[in-house]
């Protein structure tokens, strides 16, 4: 099911991209839609304004798709020979804002495990999903920001 959903989303980026192309602008992807739709999130938890971009792209990235393939995109940005360089306060806060099982994908095993247990409250179980994916967001992102707190301007630990 889900390398069926992440091919889904290469040929959504396949489609995405070709219609940028089409109107002249080049390297347009669904990554790159959620990193601006996602850069003020990034920037209000503590990532410095020229990396919320990035930042919101994987943000973005893990809760459409999942953590797994936000952190195998995150990994790109970590080594020495990388093309953008992340300081160390990006690193700590995307560290932590991406660990967590709050993605849409969640939904679908929530409802399916609680749902097998009870029921009668699928219903209700499927209803309130959407609403645990935001607490679980918004916990990862608190998580974020606190540890971006503990970095200093120097990457230092205060």
């Amino acid at each position: 099911m889900l390398i069926a959903f992440i091919a889904l989303i290469a040929m959504l980026n396949w489609i995405i991209s070709a219609i940028a192309g089409f109107i002249g602008q080049d390297g347009v992807t669904l990554q790159s839609l959620l990193g601006y739709l996602f850069r003020p999130i990034a920037w209000s938890i503590g990532v410095p304004w020229d990396e919320a971009q990035i930042s919101g792209a994987l943000i973005g990235e893990k809760l459409i798709l999942n953590e797994f393939i936000a952190y195998v995109d995150f990994t790109n940005y970590l080594s020495s020979n990388a093309e953008t360089q992340l300081s160390p306060k990006t690193i700590a806060i995307g560290t932590f804002a991406l660990c967590g099982f709050a993605n849409l994908g969640s939904i679908a095993i929530l409802v399916g495990g609680l749902g097998s247990m009870a029921p009668n409250r699928r219903s209700d179980v499927a209803r309130m999903g959407l609403r645990t994916v935001i607490a679980g967001s918004l916990s990862n992102l608190m998580s974020g920001a606190i540890a971006g707190l503990f970095i200093g301007i120097a990457g230092a630990v205060l």
